[in-house]
């Protein structure tokens, strides 16, 4: 049974390798933010409540991110999952691992996708995209075929959050908050380290590689 978590600096690429996971291996892929945001549509009591945080620009307490996850994670335990975006900081980490062990269960691994963090900026202040389609592209790596449209004639644009100064504040916060979680993984021997900066396609294979003889007997 495959239970992974997804760790890295922001634009290490783990949505796009956590799409690739889930579909290769059949788990359900968790992404913390996404959650948060199906629970608002549900319109329950608890989705009203993070709706308030949310359109306040607060972090929604860690205790309500909790109810959310717990009540995703029992759905799904049986299957699998790939959980991207949770653990952020120890505290977290510490409520998953308490989590699982009260259902008998335990995490597989940690992937860690390691890349720099000039690779990450170049990555994130080079991503356009477009308006109509919703494709993507980086100007360094992968150009469109003209400087302001999509090949399908949309107009491309690039997102608020992809701005140095923000990009640099997302950076700040992994390095203060989420780092020591590598240092924690690493003290339990879950800690995979990914080699991040190759591209798209050659870390899907070495992510593939490292799962296949996690799943493979010992």
């Amino acid at each position: 049974m495959l239970r992974l978590v997804l760790l890295g600096r922001p634009g290490a690429g783990k949505g796009t390798q956590g799409a690739f996971i889930s579909e290769k291996f059949k788990v359900p892929r968790l992404v913390m933010s996404e959650l948060l945001k199906e629970e608002v549509r549900s319109g329950s009591e608890l989705g009203e409540t993070i709706k308030g945080y949310m359109e306040r620009g607060l972090l929604v307490p860690d205790d309500i991110v909790y109810q959310v996850l717990e009540k995703r994670l029992s759905e799904v335990m049986e299957r699998g999952f790939v959980l991207d975006g949770f653990p952020r900081n120890l505290e977290q980490a510490e409520w998953l691992d308490k989590f699982l062990s009260e259902r008998g269960r335990s995490l597989t691994a940690v992937l860690f996708f390691d890349v720099d963090e000039l690779t990450v900026l170049r990555r994130m202040m080079g991503r356009l995209v477009c308006e109509s389609c919703g494709r993507s592209y980086n100007v360094f790596y992968d150009p469109p075929p003209d400087a302001r449209r999509c090949e399908c004639g949309g107009k491309l644009y690039q997102r608020s959050d992809d701005c140095y100064e923000k990009i640099l504040r997302r950076l700040d916060v992994f390095n203060e908050e989420t780092s020591p979680l590598i240092k924690y993984y690493e003290d339990k021997g879950l800690l995979v380290r990914i080699d991040a900066s190759k591209d798209v396609e050659g870390v899907r294979k070495e992510v593939f590689s490292t799962i296949s003889s996690l799943l493979s007997p010992s």
